[in-house]
């Protein structure tokens, strides 16, 4: 019984397998759709180039784009490298002929063969009959990919029923090819396609199965299919609206003449489907020859050109490679023997004949554009006008973007065609303005560019008649000028100086002056300027002569603009103003501004040649002789040697002479600032010796040597009574020492009468030139003191005598220095008991008689010889480098005021020698030796900087701790002794040294940070 059932069941078996699967050989798992999808996304650029492609196509399917949809690229891709070569060089003509065509890649992946052979990527990627088909489905996405986030659309034939669900989603327009036209499941397929559709009729040369299916595909179906998951599924369709039919002849012969287009539209229009249609340029019209392919493509631009089946072509297809011709894939698999960017199936021109193919016919649509628009009278161009203004009126949007765009061309055609020769054309027109202004300042770039042609081409027509219209398109048009994309300001100021050129329009002229002169853009100003420049050399005298003073008012404006191209025009302006209008000339500079002229260089052509010579000179010197060559008077000098620089009498008399000038020149700062090279308030260097003298009526300082720029003594003040900074490097400092116990002696009469105040920010700052003296004519400034002392301050300032320190140098601390003598001066308990303080006058040419108050300074009223060379500011820049600014921003608030108001003074405390020896080491200033190398006097070397006294002297010492490149020669310090009164100073008491250890403690750490990293 067991063995009866067994063989049963084996006989079972065995029946199954002769009625299922019997010819399957091999059954392997697919990717899914979503996977791959997945694996592969659809990036945001290639989606928007995608829509961008399918709203194109069908629009040019249906009517509504005049445009030609052109499918060009290779027969089939083979090698994804070379596709891409490809679809770079068509995207940058696409761009070109965007105008005229609508260009889409032919990307065929799936090859339908009459009997077997290669059937493409998907199928067979590796071209060696493994069917790699998960492998192709790959490749064929991601080329899609690549070719789409180039911007270039794509198009497909679609064979295999499923393949759709992996690519479907990346293409642009789709084709049924002729031996699937006419089969069923491809009807469906493509009733729910997302993408424009072309049926080819059948290889027989048979449209009537290509109708048949554009009627069947407009229909909803209901099917067997594939879902994204890769389940099976039941889906039901509504029906493709943008079908249509593409001809490609047959085994009869070709079917792309005028003959075969008049009698198939004809049949379409009967069978009620959309007559337009595509012709093929390959296949049965070139008779399997790629070389009749340019032979179709002219015929094709004829009929769009000369007759009246052309306005039914709506698209042309082209088989085209990087090279011309095919190949067949080598026997033995070995694909290094192909040649690259050769076709493997059907044979294609090279991309040269493509672009010729493809400039034929762009000239081919142009013509058809001129002959729609052809008018024979005003009644047809009323009528014509009336179907492009239904077309306008519509609300703006994406929808309705590309059917705007072609009524504005139609609009431009219209007035190409002749219609401005009516006189009808004006009152008919305003009826379109206002869609023509809202395209104008549309964020559509090319619909914007659209209505600019638009305008354009009214202005070439209509010339002077064109400022009815010209007034209402006008500020619209120079809206676009202001626009932050440059695409759209260079578009509009190029479409207006047309219009200018050809209009003239001077009624128009206060507008643009207007925007070019006070209007807050800066972008509407440089584009208003070059209108103004073609208002100026278009317009004719008497169309021009009303506006003239607004046109001058727009070129001063100009000349003197923040922007430097609106500056630019306005000076081209300036020059085409002065040649037409000649005899207004010397009018329009008389109200010109003094740095309009400046800028304009009126008055530039009448100086002597020798001026001009020096001038230019001058500019190509360095910026260092630059600044050493700028004068008091504003007049450049170049000294060739050295022997012929001024002598500190001749700039004294140099300076007399200018004292009457209107105004001085801005001083120069110099460009870099270099730190003091001595800094000494009572202490002794080497070289430089700074002190004070306090007598009955002045205090005597030695011989200044100048740093690299000095300020302007006329309006130099002691800040809060302090004595003045002096250096020298010729004779020791002399002190003359006043009683203890009496009063301070009364100022002289002649006195200057400043207030002691803080250093102004506003100082000036002389060149190096004015600043430099000889060491043979010293100029010596002299502090005297105010007036306004009283009684009351009689002990405010005293004097003690110092002990002579003997300079002593430790070798193996060669930084330390002894101290030198000085004297210290006690402060004032307050501020009242202080007084105005010691005042600055000049021993030169204005004698000691000083330069009067300084309010008399600020009015101009002080002599420039009262203002000597050599007077040293203490608050100059020079002198105080930045890091004596920082010390200043860093000093401790007081219980007094705030770390950068006044403070109430301290005494001085006193310290012994040797403390102030080790205070004196830490305070040593840092020699600069490149920039000793670099000047033409010699440099000093560093000496001690007290930390009491003004703001700068405190950061000078609490920078001073960087230290000194070599410690100061006990001998050279012994040798520049050479009086009697300075050993008699030696042998007096030494006065302590005011300890560096005052100055903020921030400025201090600084100064280590800086030192150490130096």
């Amino acid at each position: 019984m067991s063995s009866t059932t067994n063989n049963n069941s084996h006989r079972y078996v065995h029946a199954l397998n002769e009625l299922d699967d019997v010819n399957i050989s091999r059954i392997r798992p697919l990717i899914p759709p979503q996977i791959l999808m997945e694996d592969l996304p659809l990036t945001e650029s290639a989606a928007a180039t995608i829509v961008k492609g399918r709203k194109a196509a069908e629009a040019i399917i249906q009517g509504t784009d005049d445009r030609l949809l052109v499918v060009v690229g290779p027969c089939s891709i083979h090698n994804p490298a070379a596709a891409l070569e490809y679809a770079d060089s068509l995207r940058v003509y696409a761009d070109a002929a965007a105008e005229d065509l609508c260009i889409v890649m032919r990307v065929y992946f799936e090859k339908p063969r009459t009997t077997v052979g290669w059937k493409g990527l998907i199928n067979d990627p590796d071209l060696n009959n493994n069917y790699a088909i998960n492998k192709g489905l790959r490749k064929a996405r991601t080329l899609l990919l690549d070719i789409s986030e180039k911007g270039l659309p794509a198009g497909c034939e679609l064979l295999d029923t499923i393949s759709p669900q992996y690519i479907g989603d990346l293409i642009s327009w789709g084709a049924i090819g002729a031996r699937t036209t006419e089969s069923q499941v491809h009807r469906e397929l493509s009733s729910g396609m997302s993408v424009p559709i072309g049926f080819k009729n059948g290889t027989d040369g048979n449209v009537k199965i290509a109708i048949d299916a554009i009627k069947s595909a407009e229909s909803p179906h209901c099917f067997l299919s594939v879902t994204k998951q890769g389940l099976s599924a039941i889906v039901e369709t509504q029906g493709n609206k943008h079908c249509h039919i593409i001809l490609r002849g047959g085994v009869d012969g070709p079917n792309f003449e005028e003959s075969y287009v008049e009698n198939y539209t004809q049949q379409l229009l009967k069978a009620g489907v959309n007559p337009r249609l595509m012709i093929d340029c390959s296949h049965g019209n070139s008779s399997k020859d790629f070389r009749k392919q340019p032979i179709v493509s002219d015929s094709i631009a004829h009929q769009l050109s000369a007759t009246e089946t052309g306005k039914y072509i709506s698209g042309v297809m082209i088989e085209s490679n990087l090279v011309e011709g095919n190949q067949n894939i080598p026997s033995d698999g070995d694909l290094s023997k192909l040649v690259y960017g050769m076709s493997v199936t059907d044979a294609c021109v090279n991309w040269d004949d493509t672009v010729k193919m493809l400039d034929n016919l762009r000239e081919g649509v142009r013509n058809r554009r001129r002959r729609a628009a052809a008018l024979s009278n005003a009644s047809d161009f009323e009528a014509k006008f009336r179907t492009l203004l239904t077309k306008l009126d519509v609300v703006e949007g994406e929808e309705t973007w590309g059917q705007i765009d072609t009524a504005l061309k139609g609009l431009t055609s219209l007035v190409q065609a002749g219609a401005t020769k009516f006189e009808t054309f004006v009152p008919t027109m305003k009826q379109a303005i206002k869609y023509v202004n809202s395209a104008v300042i549309s964020e559509r770039t090319r619909l914007s560019g659209t209505a600019l042609a638009l305008v354009e081409e009214m202005a070439k027509q209509m010339e002077t008649r064109f400022t009815p219209i010209c007034d209402m398109v006008f500020p619209s048009a120079m809206k676009t000028c202001g626009r932050a994309n440059k695409v759209f300001v260079t578009r509009g100021v190029n479409s207006l100086t047309t219009v200018i050129t050809y209009s003239h329009i001077p009624e128009q002229t206060p507008r643009i002056c207007d925007a070019a002169s006070t209007d807050p853009n800066k972008t509407v100003r440089s584009s208003a300027a070059k209108l103004l420049m073609a208002i100026v050399s278009c317009c004719t005298v008497p169309e021009l002569t009303p506006h003239l003073a607004v046109v001058e008012s727009a070129i001063a404006s100009g000349v003197v603009d923040a922007n430097p191209d609106a500056r630019t025009t306005a000076r081209q302006t300036y020059e085409i103003y002065i040649k037409r209008f000649g005899n207004r000339v010397e009018q329009f500079h008389a109200g010109l501004s003094a740095t309009a002229k400046k800028y304009l260089k009126i008055g530039a052509a009448t100086g002597n040649g020798a001026s001009q010579t020096a001038t230019a000179a001058t500019q190509r010197l360095p910026l260092r002789d630059r600044i050493s060559a700028q004068r008091a008077n504003g007049k450049p000098a170049i000294a060739a040697t050295a022997a012929s620089a001024p002598t500190n009498a001749q700039q004294a008399d140099a300076l007399s002479s200018s004292a009457s000038a209107a105004s001085r020149p801005k001083p120069v700062r110099p460009v870099a600032r270099n730190p003091p090279l001595a800094v000494n308030k009572g202490g002794a260097g080497a070289v430089a010796q700074v002190a004070l003298s306090l007598t009955s009526s002045e205090v005597k300082a030695p011989e200044v040597q100048p740093p690299l720029a000095t300020s302007d003594p006329a309006t130099t003040t002691a800040s809060n009574g302090v004595e003045s900074l002096l250096i020298s490097t010729e004779e020791p400092a002399t002190m003359d020492k006043p009683p203890q116990d009496s009063a301070r002696p009364s100022a002289s009469p002649t006195a200057t009468a400043h207030e002691s105040r803080a250093p102004s920010p506003d100082a000036k700052v002389e060149s190096e030139s004015e600043a430099a003296a000889p060491a043979s004519e010293p100029s010596h400034p002299t502090a005297t003191a105010s007036p306004a002392a009283t009684a009351d301050t009689a002990e405010s300032v005293a004097v003690e005598e110092a002990p002579q320190a003997v300079a002593v140098v430790d070798k193996k601390k060669p930084r330390r220095v002894a101290v030198a003598p000085q004297a210290v001066v006690k402060r004032p308990a307050s501020r009242a008991q202080r007084g105005p303080g010691l005042q600055f006058s000049s021993l030169g040419s204005g004698g000691g008689a000083g330069s009067g108050s300084r309010a008399a300074n600020k009015k101009g009223g002080a002599s420039a010889a009262s203002r000597g060379p050599h007077a040293v500011r203490p608050q100059s820049r020079n002198i105080v480098s930045s890091r004596m600014e920082e010390a200043l921003r860093g000093r401790p608030k007081s219980r007094f005021g705030a770390g950068g108001g006044a403070q109430r003074p301290q005494a001085v405390k006193a310290t012994s020698p040797s403390d102030s020896a080790d205070r004196l080491d830490r305070m040593t200033l840092r020699s600069s030796s490149r920039l000793s190398n670099s000047l033409p006097f010699p440099t000093v070397e560093p000496v001690a900087a007290p930390a009491s006294g003004p703001g700068y002297l405190r950061a000078t010492a609490a920078s001073a701790k960087r230290g000194t490149d070599a410690p100061v020669s006990a001998t050279s310090t012994a040798a520049s002794r050479g009086t009697k009164r300075r050993k008699q100073d030696a042998a007096s008491t030494t006065d302590d040294l005011v300890s560096a250890e005052s100055a903020p403690k921030s400025a201090k750490v600084g100064a280590r940070r800086r030192s150490a990293t130096k």
